[in-house]
């Protein structure tokens, strides 16, 4: 911090000269005032009345009356840094962008200094080019104020918001997401619908980094809510088509999550079956995770879900095609699994054929033996559907 001193010369006729020129301001104080206010309603944030003009006029006289003061003495220092605080202070509750006050304040130099050259005589000149640096840095020193309580208040309202929003996405997925009450405040505090369709995405160690990479982009963490429970981080959105759907440059937020492996689950239900699809997606996560590539989705990889689920409850529909296939040739069972997991895939004797560079009697052939095999007829859709489980 600079304090102001003596630094336009040696001798006591310069230094109460000095003197009588900021007394000059003191009195011509109400006309700067009016400078001030006129310019600066021409900045942003200014211009569309963030702040009265009452408050423009009272904070302009005081702040240019108090910088005057501490440029007649080091004593005044003091209450000239405090009112910067609590200017910084106030302009961060009034919403009041950080570049807008900052123009704002720094317009105190040209206001002061345009008017100590009128005040001042021919003269004078030796004088202000010694002390035009002072002038500068006490100016400066109450924008540092000022700007250093304005970051420091923004950063704890942030703060404080950031904890009420995560408190209630946590009571989302809580008990008390059960409650109708619960989801239409959430829903009012955040204005999205409490009826409209949801997409819930979950991940895990690095891959979070993905989803907190997206909710943060610009433009739509407004709409987008990301919430930590346990090893797993979440991301919910209404789904895009609904009327509250998120716009990121027309794009879908999914086509961002491309490289990133996660589950992704979707609810009709709204924010009442969020903490269902959460599961959904926390199941999908761990089977993104172990395949290594993208996004998993009911629809995609439904089968190897189903095949972990039964798994974990001791289920293996598997054993009975290894137990049945123990007895032929690798290259054989080769050969099955192939037509069989391609049949599964299009339902067409002809398209498997064509995909495989086979005859259709090939495959027919291949199809029959499989069934003679195992006792698993394909033709019959919940026999098959244990293959597709077992094979997936």
């Amino acid at each position: 911090m600079h304090t102001p001193g003596h630094s336009g010369g040696s001798g006591r006729y310069r230094h109460l000269r000095w003197i009588e020129l900021v007394t000059a301001l003191k009195a011509v104080l109400p006309e700067m005032r009016e400078e001030f206010v006129e310019r600066v309603q021409q900045i942003p944030g200014y211009s569309d009345q963030a702040v009265s003009v009452e408050d423009l006029h009272q904070t302009a006289g005081d702040s240019i009356g108090l910088i005057i003061d501490a440029l007649s003495g080091p004593q005044h220092y003091p209450g000239m840094l405090r009112f910067g605080h609590e200017l910084g202070t106030r302009r961060a509750r009034q919403g009041l962008g950080a570049d807008s006050l900052m123009s704002a304040v720094r317009l105190d130099f040209p206001v002061i200094w345009s008017t100590l050259l009128r005040v001042s005589r021919p003269e004078d000149a030796p004088l202000l080019a010694a002390r035009a640096e002072e002038v500068w840095r006490v100016v400066d020193d109450y924008a540092e104020a000022t700007r250093s309580s304005y970051v420091e208040t923004r950063i704890a309202m942030a703060q404080k918001q950031a904890g009420v929003r995560q408190e209630f996405i946590a009571a989302l997925f809580g008990a008390q997401g059960r409650l109708g009450e619960t989801r239409e405040r959430f829903a009012a505090a955040f204005d999205v619908p409490a009826d409209a369709p949801y997409i819930v995405v979950a991940a895990t160690g690095r891959e979070a980094a993905g989803l907190r990479t997206l909710s943060n982009t610009t433009g739509v963490e407004r709409r987008m809510f990301l919430h930590e429970a346990e090893n797993r981080t979440y991301l919910f959105w209404p789904e895009p088509g609904s009327a509250a759907s998120i716009s990121a440059a027309g794009a879908d937020p999914l086509a961002r999550l491309e490289a990133v492996s996660c589950g992704v689950a979707r609810t009709a239900e709204g924010l009442a079956g969020l903490a269902a699809a959460a599961r959904i997606a926390s199941a999908l996560a761990e089977l993104a995770a172990a395949r290594g590539r993208g996004p998993a989705t009911v629809e995609g990889d439904w089968p190897r879900l189903a095949r972990m689920r039964m798994d974990a409850t001791g289920v293996e529909l598997g054993t009975l095609l290894d137990e049945r296939f123990a007895g032929l040739r690798p290259d054989e069972v080769e050969r099955l699994r192939e037509t069989v997991v391609c049949f599964l895939g299009n339902g067409s004797v002809s398209a498997t054929a064509t995909a495989l560079y086979c005859h259709r009697n090939t495959i027919v052939n291949r199809l029959r033996r499989f069934r003679e095999i195992t006792g698993i007829d394909l033709a019959v859709p919940a026999q098959a559907a244990r293959v597709v489980v077992a094979w997936s």
